[in-house]
């Protein structure tokens, strides 16, 4: 009987650190996978973005947009700058469209975009404001 409690013990416990060292892994590797992104933030007012250009490296973005003024919601999206006439649902870059829909005095994010080195520009057709660039190089 003293076996089985003791076989029993022992498998809890390397159940638990078992779990508990995954657990600390998950946590590592989340870590690790924000690590390269970096956060740009903007502010809308009346018809614009107080920004009015951006010059950055290629990487992973997280754009974060704060409607400081505009009285009704508000959007965001980037697109390639070739692209910037065509239907921007279908010309977005991927994740770049802001998650939820931008109240006065509050703030809203991206997805995660991956921008390579090129011209893009980014707006907000529910403003409206004009194409502002973004260069990537």
């Amino acid at each position: 009987m003293n076996k089985i409690k003791f076989l029993l013990a022992a498998f809890a416990f390397v159940f638990t650190m078992t779990n508990t060292i995954s657990a600390q892994n998950m946590a590592e590797k989340k870590m690790v996978l924000h690590s390269d992104i970096s956060v740009i933030e903007l502010a809308q007012v009346d018809g614009a973005f107080t920004t009015e250009s951006l010059t950055l490296k290629p990487g992973k973005y997280q754009f974060k947009v704060t409607n400081t003024e505009v009285n009704h919601e508000v959007g965001f999206v980037i697109q390639k700058a070739a692209d910037k006439d065509g239907d921007v649902m279908k010309t977005a870059v991927e994740n770049s469209f802001a998650q939820n829909m931008i109240a006065k005095g509050k703030t809203e994010s991206t997805g995660i975009v991956e921008l390579k080195a090129g011209e893009y520009v980014y707006s907000c057709p529910l403003n409206p404001t004009p194409k502002y660039t973004i260069t990537v190089k």
